[in-house]
């Protein structure tokens, strides 16, 4: 059986080594000065340098890294769209976004783009730099163990299968289901269940997209057992619910008004709450997508655990006939 992604040791874009790869951008010598001073104290960073998106591009096409740092504001091409293009060239990258003058949109812009935090300069507490790139890299470490353990389950079921080993029929039909219902749930990332809190337009965006959407209201026990749950900066309770969910099952995400503040949005951070759009146009778009990623994190999740039960009760069958 094919499986729904690369087998191979390692992420694309590289080899790995035990040290970390940092990119700091920015037009601002002494800004460069002083990220490559603070980083480079610890032994354990490699930090890299640019002075413009034209120049960081090359890099990030013929080598690895595990962090992007880069100001909003850049000559020619912009930081928002430069973390979008790193994110397209190596996925796995975190980007921390940061910029000497913070709004709204901008907060929202470059979330939307793939950046994982922000920063705002002139750097009141370098230690705060530090703190985030570490954050940064403990994010993309994690995504990465997560990556293998799901390749490796994979592989072992597959390998297991094409062996013949002499287990019992039910033990290995329930092996080779598992299996696929894995790669079903990697290649399509639909499955789940979607609350709305006060939309009736994004619940119509999310069912003309193909997700399973219902609209209910802020209190609705129901909203616990949802996967991912959606709610309006323009919604007086956003904050209410977000702090009642914030240790539950669902992933809360947060859809910016125009009239949303500075202060909501690195509140919703805060709260680990996902962002996603800005006025409801720009919103339109890019919800169905942000929320078919988050559905299929989940599902993968999913399967990944039946699958992993189904290897553990495989190879206690093939035991129990050995003997």
């Amino acid at each position: 059986m094919d499986l729904p992604f690369e087998t191979g040791e390692g992420e694309s874009g590289g080899e790995r080594t035990l040290a970390s790869t940092v990119l700091v951008v920015d037009d601002e010598p002494v800004v460069l000065d002083i990220c490559a001073r603070l980083l480079e104290r610890d032994a354990d960073l490699i930090v890299t340098l640019a002075a413009s998106a034209e120049e960081a591009l090359p890099l990030l096409e013929e080598q690895r890294f595990d962090v992007l740092v880069t100001d909003k504001n850049l000559p020619g091409m912009g930081g928002v769209e430069l973390i979008a293009e790193a994110r397209r060239l190596q996925p796995s990258l975190e980007a921390v976004m940061i910029t000497g003058y913070a709004s709204s949109e901008s907060v929202v812009a470059a979330f939307a783009a793939g950046a994982s935090d922000y920063i705002l300069k002139p750097f009141d507490d370098l230690r705060v730099l530090r703190a985030k790139v570490r954050a940064a890299l403990e994010r993309q470490t994690t995504g990465i163990r997560v990556r293998e353990q799901a390749r490796e389950v994979a592989r072992e079921a597959a390998a297991l299968l094409a062996s013949g080993l002499d287990a019992p029929e039910p033990a290995y039909e329930t092996l080779e289901a598992e299996l696929r219902a894995y790669e079903e749930a990697v290649r399509l990332g639909l499955q789940g269940r979607v609350a709305v809190v006060g939309s009736e337009e994004t619940v119509t965006i999310l069912r003309d997209a193909g997700f399973d959407a219902a609209e209910l209201p802020p209190y609705a026990a129901e909203l616990e057992n949802a996967d991912v749950v959606i709610v309006e900066t323009g919604d007086p309770q956003w904050r209410t619910l977000a702090e009642r969910l914030q240790r539950r099952p669902p992933d809360v995400l947060l859809l910016a008004s125009p009239q949303a503040d500075l202060g909501d949005l690195l509140e919703a951070i805060t709260l680990r709450m996902d962002l996603v759009g800005f006025g409801s146009s720009r919103g339109a778009n890019a919800l169905p997508e942000k929320v078919r990623m988050l559905l299929l994190r989940r599902g993968v999740q999913r399967a990944q655990d039946r699958l992993a039960s189904a290897l553990v009760a495989f190879r206690k069958s093939i035991a129990a006939t050995s003997r």
